[in-house]
């Protein structure tokens, strides 16, 4: 046994004490002197990493230890007695246990840097090569700092496959976006305007051509020596036309160029006018009348689009629609009151209303030329195919279906002449194949389709609500103006031009309810705005109905008058709305003609349901006016459908500007 010399300032000699085995203990550690520690020192060096790795948590949280304390208990001086070994090792052990309840003060280490990643872009190149280095398996930091390396390399890996399996993202077409709303931001007020005032004088001359030439059929008729019923077919050609070639002509506007098609149309327009004015053959005049109405069908969807991808923020967009559907009633009025101030000039002066008619469609023509954008190129991407049999077919139905119901009520047999029976239900065939073929088109061909079916089943059926809210108050309107020409001319006796005068305050008051949308819609919500305009029509409708006979003109039909309008006006300009915001940038154009032959098709048949009960209940009861009563409950029933509608299917449809896109550019 050997003695270890430790030492001491009390001058007392050693005790000698026994090497512990190498199987106890670890190898000796030697103190900053080089020499070696004692047991005890030992032992507290043993017990301090028990202590700190099973009781105060990972050691990577704290610095390395310092052995100043081992090195001051080395020099601390001792009492040393002469005691018996294993009396000595029992209070090496005690005092091992105290010293290792006491938790060591250890300073901490900056835990942001010692936990930040490894692989962040501001480390320096110490810390990278760090962690590259194969972490230590028995150091429990270092087991950390791998799980922590493979996470984010497995987040990394991933990140970078999402990146390769991400559709690539049409940078001309981004641009061609930016650009359009570039341009839209840099457009002074005046232009924007300007640009209003455009698409509100097509709609205008639309209108005019189609209500104020009817005014001159009798002039008309006297001066080519025809029946009126012959010479109706002018104007029945332009509406037949007009109506037919709307679907089609805006899916070429939304493809071959807003602008192009507008400028078009009109240009065709104003020629077919121009020429129309110096035609005096019937049949040759209807085909002209017919050019003329495709003409303006050309640009009326391509006008529609311009103002959905033109004026996207609010109030703008409201304003815009509102103007866009004020063309409309001031055209009825204007049509009216020129149309017959033009053609009593003498026998020809209703040659010279075509001539007047041209000449105001250059207004539009001129003016659009500098203010309307320009068409941007599209990029590769864009598929310019023309579904050519679905707009054969689309057409062809249209054509056979307004042909066939105007007719009725031209010829002297109405539904009895056997054609026009045959010629609606080819109509409605070719309605079916059409619906058949752009379901084909639209799930198994690549070509894009005139009218994509998924389009009126968009957002839970609204397309197909917001038609149909424009289709049921048309009806009722075109009805009620058919009624009362017969009410007043076949009745009551009154001549053309006295039947133009008392119903002027329709046109007059359709004014203000067009312009009534630009202050309504926006405080109002949308099925409370639909349900308003159907219930006054409804009641217009009503009053003609139960007004007892003899009543005075300003205690009922005066009343009637006023409310009337907003029926159609009202659901003009909110319809136009919503249908644009349900539609995408690209099926703007098509939107807007779906709208339109909607009203065109609800116009239609309005006049043949009214004629067809007017004539069947007035037979049976052997009482016109009862078939007219009659007739105006149909229409009024026709108009109350729209609150059913709105309250039934849009009670929860907010403002208009927030319905579909509200949209992800313009209010969404």
């Amino acid at each position: 046994m050997s003695s270890e010399a430790g030492p001491s300032t009390s001058g007392h000699a050693t005790h000698p004490h026994p090497n512990p085995s190498p199987t106890d203990l670890p190898a000796m550690p030697h103190n900053e002197d080089g020499e070696p520690s004692t047991l005890s020192e030992r032992i507290t060096e043993l017990s301090r990493k028990v202590s700190v790795e099973a009781g105060v948590g990972p050691i990577a949280l704290y610095a390395s230890r310092s052995r100043s304390a081992s090195s001051s208990s080395a020099n601390r001086p001792t009492n040393v007695q002469f005691t018996e070994p294993a009396d000595s090792e029992r209070g090496a052990k005690q005092r091992a246990l105290s010293r290792c309840a006491e938790k060591p003060t250890l300073p901490r280490i900056d835990s942001e840097k010692t936990l930040a990643p490894v692989f962040a872009d501001d480390d320096d190149e110490e810390d990278t090569e760090r962690a590259k280095e194969p972490p230590s398996p028995s150091s429990p930091v270092s087991q950390l700092e791998m799980k922590a390396t493979r996470t984010t390399t497995r987040a990394s890996a991933m990140t970078a496959q999402s990146e390769k399996s991400r559709p690539a993202v049409d940078d001309d077409q981004r641009t061609i976006e930016e650009i359009e709303e570039e341009i839209v931001a840099k457009m002074s007020k005046t232009r924007k305007i300007l640009l209003g005032f455009v698409m509100m004088m097509n709609v205008f001359i639309a209108s005019m051509m189609s209500n104020g030439v009817l005014v001159t059929i009798p002039v008309m008729a006297r001066d080519l020596g025809v029946s009126q019923l012959e010479a109706q077919w002018v104007a029945s050609a332009y509406n037949l036309a007009y109506g037919c070639g709307l679907l089609f002509a805006g899916r070429m506007a939304d493809i071959w160029g807003r602008k192009l098609l507008f400028i078009s149309g009109l240009i065709a327009s104003i020629a077919f006018s121009f020429i129309s004015g110096g035609m005096r053959h019937t049949l040759a005049l209807c085909i002209i009348r017919a050019f003329t109405g495709l003409g303006l069908a050309v640009a009326t969807p391509a006008g529609f689009g311009i103002i959905g991808v033109t004026f996207r923020q609010e109030p703008g967009r409201t304003i815009a629609f509102a103007v866009f559907g004020l063309g409309n009633p001031i055209g009825a009025s204007v049509g009216v009151l020129v149309g017959g101030a033009v053609a009593g000039i003498n026998a020809h002066g209703w040659q010279y209303f075509h001539f007047v008619l041209g000449g105001l469609a250059l207004i539009p023509l001129i003016l659009g030329l500098f203010v309307i954008p320009r068409d941007l190129a599209k990029n590769q991407a864009t598929d310019k195919r023309i579904d050519w049999l679905g707009g054969l077919l689309i057409t062809a139905a249209l054509c056979l279906f307004t042909f066939s119901i105007t007719q009725s009520g031209i010829a002297p047999k109405g539904w009895g002449t056997p054609y026009i029976p045959a010629l609606l239900a080819t109509s409605i065939v070719l309605f079916g194949l059409f619906g058949l073929w752009e379901h084909h088109v639209e799930h198994r061909l690549s070509l894009p389709p005139i009218a994509k079916l998924s389009l009126f089943t968009r957002d839970g059926w609204k397309i197909t609500i917001v038609m149909l809210c424009a289709f049921c108050p048309f009806v009722a309107v075109a009805g009620w103006v058919y009624l009362t020409t017969l009410f007043y001319q076949e009745y009551k006796g009154f001549t053309a031009l006295n039947t133009a005068i008392h119903t002027v305050p329709a046109a007059i008051c359709g004014i203000f309810a067009a312009l009534a949308v630009m202050w309504i819609v926006p405080r109002l919500r949308t099925p409370y705005v639909l349900a308003l305009g159907g219930f006054l029509s409804g009641m217009a409708c009503i009053i003609y109905a139960v007004e007892p006979t003899g009543t005075l003109y300003w205690k009922a039909e005066f009343i009637a008058l006023l409310l009337l309008p907003f029926g159609a006006d009202l659901t003009v300009g909110i319809g136009s709305i919503l249908m644009s915001n349900l539609c995408n940038d690209n099926e703007q154009s098509v939107g807007g003609a779906l709208f339109q032959t909607a009203t065109q098709i609800a116009a239609a048949i309005g006049i043949c349901v009214s004629s067809l009960v007017t004539n069947d209940v007035a037979t049976r009861k052997g009482d016109y006016y009862t078939g007219l009563r009659t007739s105006f409950f149909m229409c009024s029933a026709f108009a109350f459908v729209v609150v059913a509608l709105a309250f039934g299917f849009m009670r929860k449809w907010p403002l208009a500007k927030h319905v579909g896109f509200a949209r992800e550019d313009a209010a969404h």
